[in-house]
């Protein structure tokens, strides 16, 4: 109860209609010579409460009225789009967190690049700990003059400080890893409307483990063997896969109408381990004699996942997106934001523009499922996360499990052209068997933000979620909140 007083007070907050000017005239004139029941009422909010609020909003509120005064946003994309078609991004990247997660990176993203229909994407970052990765993605559209999509990618990633997590638990232990990946894709419309699609292709993966990095924390236990899991072992895994989707979504990175569904199955080829040396165990701290060999199990396992997207969109205009003036009317009004205006807007006859009008909700279900050919024989790598990327905002840590089943709701508003202000809540169960859910492994998390977005582009995101009491998860990430 106490979390959805609190949902209702942020979307309260936070949902400001966008034609505040016509719920301001739609306040009738309560003035007297007396002091009515109502501005008694209103009193301690309006002499105590906003005064308050406004010393502790003022050192992000000003900065914020600035840029948004002088259209900070639509200057920034401006600023880092390039050629005679603008069609170059080009865009610094960073990740401001304690320890070796803060990362400064480059990104260039490049729109018919080569031909038309081209679309080429680089990625560079490197980590406050020497670490690094490199991400290269090429795509074309129209492919040999044929209704085929193809592309393909190369992802370097070098992780000291990577690890991993027991199954089913949150206990984790280190994985010094650096990880050498190259996928190629093709797909092709089923449908001449090209809502529904097919797609297949291959990937391969080799983990170059550097055990003698891991000297910190380091499993040597029964409870899960490291000769059959792949743990500090140099391997390589080759997946083979089919994906199935359906999509009829108004825009891609603002929808606010249609659905989107996805099936994909997998089976991975997993090569034998590379075992680990005697003198590797002993510059560890690890009291082994002998060199440790591969386990002999089939390593190999197949993947399923599925999700299901549909978006509803609330009131009489005909698109989501704002257009010029309707953001530049918005920013006017948020920036001028005061909590007698929020009581106003929040007068029963205002209610229903304030909940409904120009509004998205948006629900995603997700189920993820790995299945080993000899149990207990799968990699350590097999294992899905159930983290705050997806679909556990509200949670730094992370679980590892063969299943992961989760729901996410999100509230969307148009508060800029480029931004929406955002509301969810999402529930996630993880399990060691596909027929064995409990509520012992139900997880919740919550929370508020805002997502910077163009209609055909995902930028980034900023929110603040929470599980429970235990304290606030910043998430600031160019990942879709659904990806």
């Amino acid at each position: 109860m106490k979390r959805l007083v609190t949902l209702l007070v942020l979307i309260g907050v936070l949902c400001l209609p966008v034609h505040a000017k016509n719920a301001h005239e739609a306040v009738p004139d309560t003035s007297s010579s007396s002091t009515s029941f109502i501005e008694i009422i209103f009193w301690p909010f309006v002499h105590i409460v906003q005064p308050v609020f406004g010393m502790l909003v003022y050192p992000v509120a000003a900065p914020l009225h600035y840029a948004v005064d002088n259209g900070a946003a639509d200057k920034a994309v401006d600023l880092i789009t390039f050629g005679e078609n603008r069609n170059i991004l080009i865009y610094p990247m960073f990740n401001l967190k304690p320890g070796s997660s803060s990362m400064i990176g480059l990104c260039y993203r490049h729109r018919n690049l080569f031909q038309q229909g081209g679309y080429g994407v680089f990625e560079g970052h490197y980590y406050a700990n020497s670490d690094f990765d490199i991400k290269l993605r090429y795509s074309k559209q129209g492919l040999f003059g044929k209704k085929l999509y193809g592309s393909t990618s190369f992802n370097m990633y070098m992780d000291r400080d990577n690890g991993y997590t027991l199954p089913g638990t949150k206990v984790s232990f280190d994985q010094a890893d650096t990880t050498y990946s190259f996928s190629a894709q093709l797909s092709f419309p089923i449908t001449e409307s090209r809502n529904l699609n097919f797609s297949f292709g291959t990937e391969f993966v080799y983990h170059k483990a550097d055990f003698t990095d891991t000297k910190d924390s380091v499993l040597d236990d029964p409870v899960y063997p490291i000769e059959d899991r792949g743990l500090y072992q140099s391997h390589f895994e080759i997946p083979f896969y089919a994906n199935l989707v359906f999509d009829n979504l108004d825009v891609p990175y603002a929808p606010s109408r249609g659905q989107r569904f996805s099936i994909s199955a997998s089976y991975v080829f997993t090569g034998k381990y590379g075992g680990i040396s005697a003198d590797d165990f002993a510059l560890a701290g690890v009291n082994r004699s002998e060199a440790l060999k591969d386990g002999g199990k089939n390593h190999d396992f197949v993947n399923l996942s599925a999700f299901y997207q549909i978006y509803f969109f609330m009131g009489r205009k005909d698109q989501y997106v704002l257009s010029v003036k309707e953001g530049r009317q918005t920013r006017k009004f948020y920036t001028d934001f005061s909590l007698n205006e929020v009581m106003r807007v929040w007068r029963p006859e205002n209610l229903v523009e304030t909940l409904f009008e120009h509004r998205v909700l948006a629900f995603q279900l997700r189920f993820q499922g790995m299945w080993e050919m000899e149990k207990g024989g799968a990699p350590y790598s097999a294992f899905y996360s159930l983290n705050a990327r997806y679909p556990l905002r509200g949670y730094s840590g992370s679980w590892m499990s063969p299943f992961v089943l989760g729901l996410s709701a999100e509230y969307r508003w148009p508060i800029d052209r480029l931004v929406d202000g955002v509301v969810f809540n999402e529930y996630a169960m993880i399990s060691d068997k596909v027929n064995h859910w409990t509520k012992d492994k139900l997880y919740n998390s919550w929370g508020f933000g805002v997502r910077v977005r163009k209609p055909d582009m995902y930028l980034f995101r900023v929110q603040c979620a929470f599980h429970g009491r235990h304290g606030i998860n910043l998430i600031l990430t160019m990942a879709p909140e659904f990806r």
